[in-house]
């Protein structure tokens, strides 16, 4: 304690008391408001953080929500607008999987699969897209305003869709097992049915062949036409020949007749004797 009892009667004393008032109060007047400076300073940029990610959060919330909108639509959009819906939800799923939110994952995950549900029942009658999406819209939500509640909610969900999803796969693989051993077992039963089955040859036995033999036949006589019109039938089918022109047989050139003007007796021989003009009356006309 003698320390103590020196340092009270220091400061009591007029160097002790300028030191402490001097050095001692602006240091920690100093310290404490760069404390409390601090303080409100990390409050303040909290805050800007959490308007930050409660903007990003609804943009993204309000993405999925304008798709699940489209997608209540699904049967009646053309190929161009279901192009858009999926660039649309996928953007948003992104965004929203990348916030840093407590359970972001979780509601990506959850919006995804409730987006494919709210595809497969459009096309389905009697399909009511109000409930859908308000059920929808108010589950992301809570889960914006109470993220550690909705979180378990989401989980709870996709455990049990993986479940049922599992349960359907077995499901549909057990039925497709049945459905090869019947159609095995219908292809079975004609081949038992028509008797036992001839033993496989081996690769290596040889085989007995039988050569052709052509069959030979006998000719046959024609047999002769007893009806009445026998003499009239055509024995044998009519042959048209085309007809060839006759020859004509080449005719010989006449010798040229030699001019015998200067010749009397080839005239006497060829013509005759002359005859006189009574002589020819009395041929023409007898009776005169």
């Amino acid at each position: 304690m003698q320390w103590w009892n020196s340092l009270v009667r220091w400061v009591q004393s007029d160097d002790g008391w300028r030191v402490v008032s001097e050095a001692v109060v602006p240091f920690v007047a100093i310290l404490v408001a760069g404390v409390v400076a601090a303080l409100i300073g990390r409050a303040a940029l909290k805050r800007v953080v959490r308007l930050h990610d409660d903007e990003a959060k609804a943009s993204a919330i309000a993405g999925i929500v304008a798709a699940s909108r489209k997608a209540a639509t699904w049967s009646s959009l053309g190929a161009e607008e279901r192009t858009f819906t999926d660039h649309l939800a996928q953007e948003a799923e992104v965004r929203l999987r990348l916030l840093p939110v407590t359970g972001s994952g979780l509601a990506a995950s959850w919006a995804e699969h409730q987006l494919g549900e709210i595809k497969r029942d459009s096309a389905s009658y009697g399909h009511q897209p109000e409930q859908s999406l308000a059920e929808f819209r108010d589950r992301l939500l809570d889960w914006q305003s109470r993220p550690s509640r909705a979180k378990k909610l989401f989980r709870a969900d996709l455990e049990r869709w993986r479940y049922e999803d599992a349960e359907q796969a077995t499901e549909a693989e057990q039925r497709q097992r049945d459905w090869k051993a019947e159609r095995d077992g219908q292809r079975a039963a004609p081949a038992s049915g028509s008797g036992p089955a001839a033993p496989a040859r081996r690769a290596d036995e040889p085989v007995e062949v039988t050569p052709f033999v052509p069959e030979r036949r006998t000719p046959t006589a024609p047999t002769p036409l007893t009806d009445e019109h026998a003499a009239f039938r055509p024995t044998s089918p009519a042959r048209h020949e085309p007809v060839r022109p006759r020859e004509q047989a080449p005719t010989e050139a006449m010798p040229a007749q030699r001019d015998s003007s200067d010749d009397g007796d080839d005239d006497t021989d060829r013509y005759g004797d002359p005859v006189s003009a009574t002589q020819v009356r009395d041929r023409t006309t007898p009776d005169a």
